[in-house]
Parts: structure tokens; sequence; C-alpha cells
């Protein structure tokens, strides 16, 4: 098809940015997953039990912007899936210590996906502020039960002994007081697999295609004959699961559950976590992620207000990088090419 007249030209240049774009993504996301599955290497023990922290929590930021990013809504209540995982699978090691790690995973993360669908039911049909309010009432609902039901969860306690002697990876395969680098290789050995599956879901195949286009106009999805109500109760049950497994890898890993893990703190940590990194990038959050862990941690240790330090950093990073430090490469680029045709 031949294009008459200017447009041909400039949208070939549309198509070639984002050629250009996509390899740029690519080989962004090759370089740092090279680097999160090479830290054992590279990093000391210290930066790597950090890191190990930051890559549950990029997993958690992933899901919770796969509800942001691909379906325009604002979750205020996604600690909820993450802290039913946790909760999960400690109570599921005190019952059942020789439970293979995959399954126990599994199982947490199934829960969590079930519960986004079951109360996705109700969210999605909501936009806007309307579903950041419904969302934040549910996570609050959930945090009450997890505070009130000291006989299950621990309470303000939490839950701190059931971690087995030793952690069964797979039937003939187990794991003796797992040190700091083999648990960070098991944290690395699901987010890898699991957020490549969701970003190829999402990014290349029918299904992103539809929640993009409901995001997009929700009333054109509707008349190309799409259920945009089952599509967005999906993408949030999907969220739900790779959430959970977060939770249940985050219970694995610390050996300790608390009403942490399901508070509105969370919640919202999540959120400044994948604005930071950005959230129009799919892995943005996990950079985000590591960014705030790294420096919550060295702005621990040298001021006890380091919460409202990293509150001042959020601020000037949404004032001044919007797209966060994950689109800072493209509008630097962009700023230069402006000042070049000047």
């Amino acid at each position: 098809m031949t294009i008459p007249g200017k447009l041909g030209p400039v949208l070939s240049a549309l198509d070639a940015e984002r050629g250009r774009g996509r390899v740029a993504e690519t080989l962004a996301t090759i370089v740092l997953l090279a680097v999160v599955a090479g830290a054992p290497w590279i990093v000391s023990k210290a930066a790597l039990n950090d890191l190990g922290q930051a890559i549950l929590f990029g997993l958690f930021a992933i899901s919770f912007n796969i509800v942001f990013k691909y379906s325009g809504l604002l979750s205020f209540g996604h600690a909820a899936f993450f802290g039913l995982a946790a909760y999960g699978a400690a109570l599921l090691l005190q019952a059942f210590p020789a439970l293979p790690v995959p399954v126990l995973i599994l199982i947490a993360a199934s829960g969590a996906g079930l519960l986004g669908l079951l109360l996705g039911h109700v969210c999605v049909r909501r936009a806007g502020a309307y579903f950041s309010m419904t969302t934040l009432a549910i996570g609050a609902f959930f945090y009450t039960i997890a505070f009130k039901w000291h006989a299950v969860t621990g309470g303000t306690d939490g839950l701190g002994s059931f971690m087995p002697a030793s952690l069964m990876l797979l039937p003939g395969w187990r794991l003796v007081n797992p040190s700091i680098t083999q648990t960070y290789e098991l944290s690395v050995a699901f987010l890898i697999p699991v957020a490549l599956a969701a970003w190829f879901l999402l990014e290349r195949t029918p299904f992103g295609n539809a929640i993009q286009l409901v995001r997009q106009n929700e009333q054109r999805a509707v008349f190309l004959g799409y259920d945009a109500h089952r599509v967005k109760l999906a993408n949030y049950g999907l969220a739900a699961f790779i959430a959970g497994i977060a939770g249940a890898l985050w219970a694995i890993a610390n050996g300790f559950v608390s009403t942490d893990s399901i508070d509105l703190t969370l919640s919202t940590t999540v959120i400044i976590m994948t604005f930071i990194g950005g959230s129009q990038w799919f892995w943005g959050p996990l950079l985000g992620s590591t960014i705030y862990i790294f420096g919550s941690d060295r702005l621990s240790a040298v001021t006890q207000h380091w919460q409202l330090w990293m509150g001042l950093v959020f601020i000037l990073l949404v004032l001044v990088f919007p797209r966060g430090v994950a689109g800072l490469p493209g509008m630097l680029f962009a700023r230069l090419i402006g000042r070049r045709d000047v």
C-alpha cells in the first residue's frame, strides 16, 4: 500500500523508531537479567543479600505493574496477594515440611490467583479512584484478618518457626541450612522464567494485545467483540498469581512472616518501587526495587529519618523523570535530538 504525500516518510520514521526502541529494550533486558543471574560471582555476600530481597520485591512490583501498565488500574491493596501467599507457604511448611518447593509455591500462588479472580469480579468493574479505593478497602480487610487471627497468623508476633531442618527442592534434592547464595539462586530460578513468561504473554500474544486494546479504548474493544470485563479480570488474576509467587518465595527466603507482608505500607512501597524504576518498561519495577532496597539500606545506616529522604527522592524522580530511571536514557536522547533540531 502506497501512502500519498508526506505521510509515508513520517510513518516509516515512526516504525523505525519503534524498532530501535524494541531493540534497545531487548538489549537492556538481556543485560539486566545477565547481571541478576551472575550476581553471586560479582558482588559481596552483604550486597547479594540485599539484591535477593530486591529480586523478590521486584517480582512483586512487576505483578503490580501488570495491573497498572497494561490495564491502567492503580491498586492500593496489592499486598493482600503477596501476604496471603506468604502466610500460606508458612502454614503449608508447618503442616507438610517435606513438601517440594515448586509444589509449595504453586499451591500458595494459586490461592493468591484464585483470590484475585474472586475479588476482581468486584474490583475491575470500577475504574480510576473507585477501583483504587475498593482495593484499599480489600487490603485493609485482609490486614485486619492477619492482625486479629492470632491463632493462625501469630498476629503482630508473626510466624517464625515454620522452616524445616532441610528444604526439599525436588525429591532427592534437599537444602540443609541454605546459604545466602543458595537462597538467592532459588529466587532467581523462579524470577527469570516466571517474569519472562509474563512478559511474553503480555507483549507477544493476542491476549496481551487484547489487554492493551481494552486499556486504550474499551468501547472499541467491546465493539470488536472482546469481553472487556473478562480481559481485565484475567489480567488481574495473573498479577495476583505472580504476586503470590513472590510472597511464597519471600516466606522461604526470610523464614519469617508477619503483618508487614500484608499491610498498606507494603502496598504503597511497591508503587514507589514501580515509579522509581519506570512503569512503561516491563522490567522497570525490578530496577526500581533494586534502587529502593539498596538506597534505603544505605540511608538507614546514616540517618533514622531515611524514609523522609527516600520520599524526597521519589518526589524528585516523579517531577523530573516521570518515566522513572528506565526512561532516563530515552528522555536525554529526545532532548539531545530536540536541541540539534533547533
